[in-house]
């Protein structure tokens, strides 16, 4: 019993064994293969054609297609709330991608900090820490993958089951095309591309989303691991209570344990500079991306709300598809607040962990260098969005109310007045939200 109880630890041992930061991999890998990430080989022409394609295909028809028909329903409110839906999260997507590209050595610069030596040089001690967060990481990309292709599947078998059920031919998404949609072949093509397309984009944009929270991750990793190793820093006191012998050999190793535990504490004075700085090219490249995600998510959760009450044969897949997708909107707002609030506790962490050492008894030096690193946290690391609002979940509290609020006013002016003006009165509302 006692051999398979072992066994069977070393089977679960080697299951929760993961790379380091394998979600950052992961998320790099989706969007190098969706022709997101530029190349540095010798190929590299080639991939920037293999991105054009990637790009068009994938977004620049669904724009296209999305403000022609919003411009040819332009006096119809209900069709331009129904197309503007989708319209404004391919923009966002579209922004995202051309952030990716623009500032690919940027990004480059952090993720080859995540494997530098003083972002790994731990990893074996604090092997446990590191697994953790992986796998919180994955957890994440998962959650969020699976809200967004449960939405996506909603909408692919949507044109199917609407000719099983003897119904129009309809296309899932609202666009306009230059050729008859409800002719074959031209429904199936379209269907077609539509479903793979929004599945495509579907996988790229969360991709996109976790490589930054992934980073958001590594930093409060690597803010753990710093806290305890200023924490687990002790010097031995000179006690005087030993014989003759042992009291030479204590009185003689104190100081060169102090003075060894202050080249570690210069390292983690060097270590936390370096998170810093990696948590404010964060904020750098990516606030303006997450401010314009808020704004964006905000918008469509309230208008999936609208056509939900607009609907007058309440479809259970078509429903099912729009429920889904404002699930995905919210937690994708949720994700960014809650890796944000993690970032900022896990840098007032390391001010309490100065105190959890008996710096009482280091040296000068050491007493100093413990003051330098306290000094510096004593404004932790929040992240913003586009330098509006802070990343934390009292945000996103406060986000969900501004929604619930503007959904009630929009309501009551709409059917009131009825008129194009209430809906750009209804966006407005919105925007309270950022002050």
């Amino acid at each position: 019993m006692h051999f398979e109880d072992r066994r069977m630890d070393e089977v679960a041992e080697r299951r929760t064994k993961i790379r380091p930061n394998k979600h950052l991999e992961n998320s790099l890998s989706i969007i190098y293969y969706m022709g997101m990430w530029p190349s540095q080989s010798r190929y590299k022409r080639l991939y920037m054609l293999y991105t054009i394609f990637s790009f068009t295909f994938l977004l620049g028809i669904f724009l296209a297609s999305e403000i022609a028909y919003i411009i040819v329903n332009r006096r119809s409110v209900d069709k331009i709330v129904a197309g503007a839906t989708l319209l404004m999260t391919n923009i966002t997507h579209a922004y995202k991608v051309i952030v990716i590209i623009c500032r690919h050595k940027c990004i480059k610069d952090l993720t080859d900090i995540t494997r530098s030596k003083i972002f790994s040089q731990d990893n074996d001690k604090y092997e446990e820490i590191v697994t953790h967060y992986t796998w919180q990481g994955i957890f994440h990309h998962i959650a969020y993958q699976s809200f967004g292709l449960m939405a996506v599947i909603s909408w692919g078998v949507t044109p199917v089951l609407n000719i099983l059920t003897q119904r129009s031919k309809e296309l899932a998404m609202e666009g306009w095309y230059p050729y008859n949609t409800t002719s074959t072949p031209a429904f199936e093509i379209t269907s077609s591309y539509q479903a793979v397309a929004i599945f495509l984009c579907c996988i790229n944009n969360v991709a996109i989303d976790t490589l930054i929270t992934g980073l958001i991750t590594v930093a409060c990793c690597q803010l753990t691991i710093l806290s305890s190793n200023i924490s687990s820093m002790y010097c031995v006191e000179n006690t005087k209570s030993f014989v003759k012998n042992d009291n030479i050999d204590l009185t003689i190793s104190a100081p060169k344990t102090c003075n060894k535990l202050y080249k570690d504490l210069k390292l983690c004075v060097e270590h936390s500079n370096v998170i810093f700085d990696f948590s404010k090219q964060i904020q750098n490249i990516f606030g303006t991306v997450i401010f314009l995600q808020f704004l964006v998510n905000c918008i469509i959760i309230c208008l999936i709300a609208f056509n939900i009450t607009q609907m007058k044969d309440y479809i259970p897949y078509v429903l099912c598809g729009m429920l889904m997708y404002m699930c995905c909107m919210t937690y994708q707002i949720f994700i960014y607040c809650w890796h944000g609030n993690e970032l900022y506790l896990h840098s007032m962490n390391v001010t309490l962990s100065a105190y959890s050492n008996n710096w009482w008894n280091n040296s000068k030096d050491f007493k100093q260098a413990i003051c330098i690193i306290m000094v510096r946290v004593q404004q932790p690391l929040i992240l913003t969005a586009g330098n509006i609002m802070e990343l934390s979940l009292q945000t996103f509290v406060r986000v969900c109310i501004h929604i619930c609020n503007t959904w009630n006013i929009y309501k009551t002016y709409y059917y009131d007045f009825s008129d194009f003006a209430n809906v750009v009165f209804h966006f407005y509302c919105f925007t309270k939200f950022c002050k």
